[in-house]
């Protein structure tokens, strides 16, 4: 792919109207020192502010020559760098994909403070192909398989990835033709990573014409079959869901009489609406509730609590999720939740309705949904005093808004 090429892909992928500034996550490697070089060229080009970041996780010798080189090459495009740094690491869990979410979180809280609307990132074409292959060994679904997605949403910020359609060699080569270094991460060679071990496969799959652009046709491909599933999905939500304070509500005729993978993702979408999280649940998860369903037996899945009662499915927040959930009445509660009110007093906050709220009104009992989804609804509370709960009608001078309404349910399935 050729330097004009490159600097098409940028063009066609990257807005130039209505923003405030451009924000560029740069660790020094091959692929986002590209992406700052060929970025700081298109943000002069349309007059937009562009500003570059990097995150130190602070896991390796070496990341401070690397910080210096992507300030030495920001400094010659005239263009504003900033260092964030990890320090949540406690050696639990996965490495790659806690180091992963943290930079998704620093990278947004440093955009908002420097008024950027949308971040670039250097993912390429063989990423991508990378991506599939470790997702086909887990035995992924249509989800899994699709490509990734150019533009996405997350803490607030759009997120680009517009050398999707690049490879890996073509930005290095470009490097080598404009005379710029780059680094090379060494656990680029750590055979202890999974993305590593794909890596090294697709070498050997290569000869075979199993390569990153033949990868990137079936996730295309498989995109496209997302998108027909998911068009059906949210005609099904439309015919048999409803909303009610918070809960999604199935009709469980209306649920059984859809085809299999329809009927799932309805339900994972519910699930997802409902504890507002930015992944599906596990495919083993969702079964389990699929299988307690046809049993008619309540079940938790990632937050979520799943009730049958009077011929229809539930879909609600699960006590134990919020139990320790305590905010101040101007705050978002449970990222769904805000509370207008007479605020006359200090010591005001809002905690779940639990036990103790629910035995202190029998309300409730009216609004046709299961005592599980009431225990989970939010209250305003001072200390162990129950004030009010707007949404059982105790109260009434209270009001408690969802942030994300019934139409967001069906906006949420369409976007996906």
């Amino acid at each position: 792919m050729s330097k004009t090429q490159l600097a098409e892909l940028i063009a066609q992928q990257m807005p130039s109207h209505g923003l405030k500034g451009f924000g560029v996550a740069v660790s020094g490697g091959g692929d986002s020192i590209a992406l700052l070089v060929l970025m700081a060229r298109y943000a002069k080009q349309a007059g937009i502010a562009l500003h570059a970041v990097s995150v130190d996780h602070g896991l390796r010798d070496g990341t401070d020559a690397e910080l210096r080189l992507v300030s030495a090459q920001c400094a010659k495009l005239g263009v504003p760098h900033t260092v964030v740094h990890w320090t949540g690491w406690d050696g639990a869990g996965n490495l790659q994909s806690n180091a992963r979410d943290a930079r998704y979180e620093l990278i947004a809280k440093w955009a908002k403070t420097h008024d950027i609307d949308v971040v670039g990132l250097g993912h390429t074409a063989d990423d991508q192909a990378e991506t599939l292959l470790m997702r086909m060994a887990r035995g992924a679904g249509v989800d899994g398989l699709a490509a990734m997605a150019f533009g996405s949403q997350r803490h607030g910020v759009t997120w680009l990835r517009p050398l999707l359609g690049a490879a890996r060699e073509d930005l290095r080569d470009f490097l080598r033709q404009e005379n710029v270094t780059w680094a090379e991460d060494p656990s680029n060679e750590n055979r202890d990573f999974e993305r590593i071990r794909m890596r090294d496969a697709l070498k050997e799959l290569a000869p075979l014409g199993l390569n990153a652009q033949t990868l990137a046709v079936v996730a295309s491909n498989m995109s496209d079959a997302r998108a027909a599933l998911e068009w059906h999905t949210s005609l099904a939500a439309k015919d048999a869901c409803e909303v009610t304070l918070g809960t999604v509500r199935i009709d469980l005729e209306r649920y059984n009489a859809l085809p299999v993978e329809i009927a799932r993702r309805l339900l994972v979408r519910a699930i997802r609406w409902v504890n507002g999280a930015n992944y599906s649940p596990r495919r083993s998860g969702v079964s389990q509730v699929q299988n307690s369903i046809k049993n008619g037996v309540s079940s938790t899945v990632d937050g979520c609590q799943v009730v049958y009662k009077q011929g229809r499915i539930h879909v609600c927040r699960e006590l134990n999720a919020v139990r320790g959930t305590t905010g101040s009445i101007d705050e978002l509660w449970d990222g769904r939740w805000r509370f207008t009110g007479p605020i006359d007093r200090d010591g005001l906050s809002v905690r779940p309705l639990g036990e103790v709220g629910v035995r202190s009104n029998d309300a409730w009992r009216d609004l046709g949904l299961p005592r599980e989804a009431i225990l989970s609804l939010p209250a305003v509370w001072c200390g162990d005093e129950l004030i009010a709960s707007p949404l059982t009608d105790q109260g009434i001078e209270w009001v408690a808004t969802l942030e994300r309404d019934a139409d967001t349910f069906i906006a949420t399935l369409l976007s996906h």
